[in-house]
C-alpha cells in the first residue's frame, strides 16, 4: 500500500480540513495509506507523523483551522533542518508529500521537489494571492465572513448616520477588499496607497449625493484606519467608527464554495497520485481544474487584481 503524507502550513484557512477529509476518503477508496505531518514543515523535521483514518474524522469538513495544526517553521529554512526533513520523508517511504498552504508553503514544497521529493501543492490562503489559480481554499469563506460582519455593523452605524471604516485582511493582495466592497455595496474601497485628503474628497462627494452613513472598505497594510476615522470625523463633523475584522475572517465553517473546491482538489490530487504525476500545484482557472507545473506556479503574473478592480469600478458610483 502506497503511503501519502499531507501537511498544512502558514496561515490557516477554512477548507483545509474539508480537503484533508476528502483526501482521506479517496485514499481509503483507492487503497492508499494517508498520514499527516503535525504542525506543517516542523513535523517533517521532528518526524511527527500521524495516520489519518477516514472513519475517525467525523464532520471535520465543517471546521475551520486545521486538525493537523500549522506553523511558520524557521528551522525548515536552515540547511540542517531542511536536510532532516528530507531524510525523514525518505525514511518514512512516502510516495508523495501533499503541501496545503499559500505562497511560502508552496515555495517550501518547491524546495522539497528540487531535493528529490514527489510533491503536490494545494492552494490554501484567504489572501487569494497565488497567481496561477483564480481561487484558493478559504478565500470565499473569508469574504463571506467579512461581508456578514460588515453588514451587521453597517446597520448599527446607519442608525446614527455614522461613517464606518472596515479593514479587511489580504496582506498585499486586494482581492478580499474588492470582493467584499462589491458585495456589501461599499461607498469606497481603498485597495492602493492614497492620501487622507483624496479620501476626504470622495467622502464629501458621497455625502453631497445623499449618503448619510458612508461605508469604506480598506485593504490591510495600506493605512491606519483609526487615524483615518479620526481625520474624517474632524474634517466632516460627522461621527466615524473604524474596525479591524482580523482573524474572524479566517475561522468558522467553510462556505459551500470552499467545501466543493476542497473536494475537487482532492479528486484531482488522487488522479495525479494514480498517474504518478508530481511536481505540480493544483488549482482552478477559468472555471476548470488545473495541474500546473511548479516552475510556473511561483513566477506567474497575477492579473486578478485588475479584473476585480474593473468590476468594482463598473458597479460602483
Amino acid at each position: 500500500m502506497k503511503k501519502i503524507l499531507v501537511l498544512t502550513s502558514g496561515g490557516d484557512s477554512s477548507g483545509m480540513n474539508a480537503y484533508i477529509k476528502a483526501l482521506a476518503k479517496l485514499c481509503k477508496k483507492n487503497n492508499f495509506s494517508l498520514f499527516g505531518s503535525m504542525y506543517g514543515f516542523a513535523g517533517l523535521i521532528k518526524n511527527d507523523f500521524v495516520e489519518l483514518d477516514y472513519n475517525k474524522m467525523p464532520q471535520v469538513q465543517n471546521m475551520g483551522g486545521s486538525i493537523l495544526k500549522s506553523s511558520r517553521c524557521q528551522e525548515f529554512q536552515t540547511q540542517q533542518g531542511f536536510q532532516k526533513a528530507v531524510e525523514n520523508i525518505k525514511s518514512g517511504d512516502f510516495e508523495c508529500v501533499v503541501v496545503v498552504g499559500g505562497n511560502g508553503s508552496l515555495r517550501g514544497a518547491y524546495d522539497l521537489m528540487n531535493a528529490g521529493i514527489n510533491i503536490v501543492g494545494i492552494p490554501a490562503t484567504i489572501d487569494n494571492d497565488l497567481a496561477y489559480t483564480d481561487l484558493s481554499l478559504g478565500f470565499d469563506t473569508a469574504c463571506q465572513n467579512a461581508v456578514d460582519d460588515i453588514v451587521k455593523i453597517k446597520q448599527s452605524m446607519s442608525a446614527f448616520d455614522r461613517g464606518f471604516i472596515a479593514e479587511v485582511m489580504g496582506r498585499h493582495c486586494s482581492d478580499i477588499a474588492l470582493k467584499t466592497a462589491i458585495i456589501s455595496n461599499a461607498d469606497m474601497c481603498i485597495a492602493e496607497s492614497v492620501s487622507f485628503e483624496k479620501i476626504l474628497e470622495k467622502v464629501n462627494e458621497k455625502t453631497k449625493n445623499g449618503v448619510k452613513s458612508p461605508l469604506i472598505i480598506v485593504q490591510e497594510n495600506l493605512l491606519n484606519v483609526d487615524n483615518l476615522a479620526q481625520y474624517l470625523q474632524t474634517e466632516t463633523q460627522r461621527e466615524y467608527r473604524s474596525v479591524k475584522l482580523g482573524y474572524i475572517q479566517r475561522g468558522g465553517e467553510p462556505s459551500n464554495v470552499d467545501k466543493m473546491f476542497a473536494i475537487e482538489l482532492a479528486v484531482l490530487t488522487m488522479e495525479n497520485l494514480q498517474n504518478q504525476s508530481f511536481g505540480i500545484a493544483l488549482g482552478k482557472k477559468d472555471g476548470q481544474m488545473i495541474s500546473q507545473n511548479f516552475d510556473k506556479v511561483l513566477n506567474e503574473k497575477d492579473e486578478r487584481k485588475s479584473l476585480l478592480k474593473k468590476l468594482y469600478q463598473s458597479y460602483s458610483f
